[in-house]
């Protein structure tokens, strides 16, 4: 137990050593999740029914997808999850130049679950957290090539220091940028008593719904921390679709509450960045 125990504390020192600013930080080991994380992800007994969704032959076709995910735009020495902006931008340039095509969750939803279509080269690109510099730096980097994307954006923070205004959140909405769930407060889901967890998700689905005027249908786990319990929550609060930081392409192994995501860094350098858009188990 004294090991197990001083794995766990090991494993939060180094999330928060590597996250640097107030945003998710990086991602989490290597490939998809096993079977035992599976299992112990499941929800308990008093959380009702197991999240595994019936897939139909339909969807069972539906191609993995890269979603991309960064968090801050800007050159801090230091930091990797601030991404510089001429290295955000060569990505961009990079994406264009290979012939991708951005889509948004709800396509990605559409085409995993309901049949939908999607382009011959999907990518989703995806900002955790919600700094200012989505908007001023960015947006018009992504709009420069002909991409959209989508922000999880921490209710609590909207306004505040370093973080995106409702005005610069309804502009990135009206040019077809998702704003979507992160939670009011980011904290670690797992660890919370689960009032506080359905006030998080329920809360900040809220205020995002009346600050924007549409539905809020996605969201991003905080420091891609869940269990089985925190999954149900999100569903039972009307999310249709959840993200974690494991590494991985977004596909139908798992269901629409532990969808895998790329993580985008400073300095990983083209070669790296081209090499997890062709390995989706990078």
């Amino acid at each position: 137990m004294k090991k197990v125990i001083g794995k766990i504390f090991l494993i939060v020192f180094l999330q928060v050593l590597v996250i640097g600013i107030s945003g998710c930080g990086g991602e989490k080991p290597l490939s998809s999740i096993s079977q035992t994380q599976l299992d112990s992800s499941t929800p308990s007994t008093t959380s009702g029914k197991l999240l595994n969704t019936l897939k139909s032959p339909s969807n069972q076709n539906a191609q993995a997808v890269p979603v991309l995910y960064y968090h801050s735009v800007m050159l801090e020495k230091g930091n990797e999850v601030r991404m510089p902006p001429d290295q955000f931008e060569a990505q961009m340039a990079y994406l264009q130049e290979k012939g991708y095509e951005s889509v948004t969750l709800d396509q990605l939803y559409q085409a995993f679950y309901k049949g939908g279509v999607l382009p011959q080269k999907p990518i989703v690109i995806t900002f955790d957290d919600g700094y200012e510099d989505n908007y001023a730096t960015a947006f018009p980097i992504v709009k420069k090539y002909g991409f959209t994307a989508a922000v999880f954006m921490v209710s609590s923070y909207i306004g505040g220091e370093g973080f995106m205004s409702w005005p610069q959140l309804r502009e990135l909405s009206a040019n077809g940028w998702e704003i979507e769930g992160h939670t009011v407060n980011h904290p670690y889901l797992s660890q919370v008593d689960m009032t506080i967890v359905l006030n998080e998700l329920m809360d900040s689905k809220e205020t995002l719904e009346k600050g924007l005027g549409k539905s809020v249908g996605f969201f991003a786990y905080p420091y891609g921390d869940l269990n089985g319990d925190v999954a149900q929550a999100v569903k039972q609060t009307g999310y249709l679709m959840a993200f974690t930081t494991d590494r991985g392409w977004a596909d139908l192994n798992l269901d629409e509450w532990h969808l895998q995501r790329v993580y985008c860094f400073a300095n990983m350098g083209l070669n790296e960045f081209a090499r997890r858009l062709q390995e989706p188990n990078y």
